[in-house]
């Protein structure tokens, strides 16, 4: 997909799709940046069977201002085979655009095996919100853990500088992930990072007295070159994390419009 400013609003200026991957027409929900065009990612299939990959192109052009929300979490099934499920996504930002890509999680199912890696390239006044969650498996049927491997990889590069390289391993069988430093007693794991050049406005340590609220959930912001905002959750509940990461979602969104 490729996103252009026409005139003061954002418009899909192109979109190549194939099944089983879809987007909706360009919509306009942000009432606080009327520009903004809001498009529903979605995943027809159902899931990522063992040795399907999805591929995701994003190209937002100067000064275009795009949210993505995929319509439902990523299921990626068994894998029986021994083959990898993988999801590649490649963002480019120019100049004043920019990029909020909605929190949905990653639900691997027992046996299954994932790779992920997320690369952005964007301008130094660019902006960047982007949320996931990663699962243990389906906690209702009592598959905690009980998927092979889980790689994700996450990338952000401003111009010529590596800002973010964030690189996760999960493998249950070879590792404890209940240990001290890892996940301990928590199950699910949520991220945000946000990219703003109005950065220089945002208190870290307020930011933190706000998202310190629930005794059995950990969280933590940490500033990054000054130039970006990384907030990660261990939680046990994805209601509630779901809930918090949307109001911090929302917090943050003030600064893009």
């Amino acid at each position: 997909m490729k996103f252009a400013n026409r005139g003061g609003k954002t418009i899909i200026a192109d979109c190549y799709q194939l099944p089983p991957l879809r987007a909706s027409r360009a919509l306009y929900l942000n009432h606080a940046n009327p520009s903004e065009a809001t498009v529903y990612m979605v995943e027809t299939s159902g899931g990522l069977v063992a040795g399907d990959q999805n591929s995701f192109q994003i190209d937002v052009k100067e000064g275009a201002n795009v949210c993505l929300i995929p319509q439902s979490a990523t299921k990626i099934y068994p894998s029986y085979n021994g083959m990898w499920s993988s999801q590649n996504i490649d963002v480019s930002i120019g100049s004043k655009g920019s990029l909020a890509w909605k929190t949905e999680a990653a639900i691997p199912f027992e046996s299954a095996k994932f790779r992920g890696q997320t690369v952005i390239n964007m301008a130094q006044d660019a902006t960047l919100l982007w949320g996931e969650i990663l699962s243990p498996g389906r906690d209702k049927r009592g598959e905690k853990f009980h998927y092979s491997d889980v790689k994700t990889n996450f990338q952000v590069w401003m111009e010529e500088e590596c800002l973010i390289y964030d690189s996760l391993l999960f493998s249950p069988d070879q590792m404890s992930l209940g240990q001290m430093g890892l996940l301990e007693d928590h199950l699910y794991v949520g991220s945000l990072w946000f990219v703003a050049p109005t950065l220089k406005e945002m208190d870290i340590r307020k930011l933190n007295e706000k998202l310190q609220r629930f005794e059995h959930m950990k969280v933590g912001a940490a500033l990054l070159e000054g130039k970006a905002v990384n907030i990660r959750w261990l939680a046990l509940d994805l209601v509630l994390l779901k809930r918090e990461m949307n109001n911090t979602w929302d917090e943050l969104a003030r600064y893009m419009a």
